[in-house]
């Protein structure tokens, strides 16, 4: 074969699988009525946990704008927008992926992804790989956020947990002291989060209204 013929050939790479987009059978749903919610105000924030043990019941509890998704993409919601929530390990951010490629493919019937959530899994720093995996997600989902290990939410149920929300003052505490319980104030990473993840819904809002 002459080199004028070798451009015609198809390639012999297919698509990795960690950047193909997920066939049907590996795709969150996409839910086109709304979703089932604590009674109240329509959340700012949607939470898609991308596996079960994710950590979205802890982080709904205190966000207090956020719900749960139900493990689907929210589209029949005004402010259909989205944090895809994760445990810090593998699996976890495997399948966090495959919703982020889900989204890029323009799989979820018009919600709009905020970014990743992802939650520690154990105490201390992750394995470097580990970290590196979660960078590549990451990039994938256009931000990302992350909530520490905090030991006395294994503890606690939900409902007795301290929430966030718009405007939120933590309590004083002397210098030096422990910090207070989970069911006092809101622990320091998860404030950080909420505040920029609320942030983000209202840019996102505000394009949306005057685009």
């Amino acid at each position: 074969m002459t080199s004028a013929h070798k451009h015609l050939e198809p390639s012999s790479n297919p698509v990795p699988q960690w950047l193909a987009v997920p066939t049907e059978s590996d795709r969150a749903p996409v839910w086109e009525t709304p979703v089932t919610r604590k009674p109240g105000r329509a959340p700012a924030i949607w939470l898609l946990g991308a596996h079960g043990g994710a950590g979205v019941s802890t982080v709904e509890s205190m966000w207090d704008p956020a719900a749960d998704s139900r493990r689907g993409w929210p589209a029949a919601e005004s402010a259909p927008f989205v944090v895809i929530v994760a445990r810090m390990h593998v699996t976890g951010l495997d399948a966090a992926h495959r919703l982020c490629l889900q989204h890029q493919a323009g799989e979820v019937g018009g919600c709009e992804l905020l970014g990743l959530v992802t939650v520690a899994a154990a105490p201390g720093k992750p394995a470097l790989p580990l970290v590196r995996r979660r960078e590549l997600v990451a990039a994938a989902a256009g931000a990302s956020w992350h909530i520490d290990w905090v030991p006395d939410l294994l503890t606690t149920a939900p409902g007795e947990l301290a929430s966030w929300q718009p405007g939120y003052t933590p309590p004083a505490t002397k210098r030096f002291a422990a910090p207070p319980p989970s069911t006092e104030a809101v622990p320091a990473s998860v404030v950080s989060a909420a505040e920029s993840v609320f942030a983000a819904a209202g840019e996102h809002w505000q394009r949306r209204n005057h685009p």
